[in-house]
């Protein structure tokens, strides 16, 4: 069963992120962004089934934000479709 779920799919596992990653967020100009949160460090890595990856996953950063853990496909559910979600060394 999975743990949590994302647009492409179910995550199938999570491990542990080592200390020393962000996520930064990047809007195209003109798009509203004041409702949204700022994330912060990762504190995991997904597995998630998408059929349209090579092997049918990919992995994926969770990390925090207002509060709580979120999946980029999460994130972009919740604040905008255009919101595109990078990882950056701390």
């Amino acid at each position: 069963m999975p743990i949590l779920t994302a647009l492409a799919g179910a995550v199938t596992d999570m491990i542990p992120a080592a200390p020393g990653c962000r996520v930064d967020v990047y809007a195209p100009s003109g798009t509203p962004t004041g409702a949204v949160p700022v994330p912060s460090a990762v504190v995991a890595w997904a597995s998630i089934t998408d059929a349209d990856q090579a092997g049918g996953m990919r992995l994926d950063p969770v990390f925090l934000a207002d509060g709580r853990t979120w999946t980029p496909d999460q994130f972009r559910a919740a604040y905008g479709p255009l919101l595109e979600v990078k990882v950056a060394a701390i």
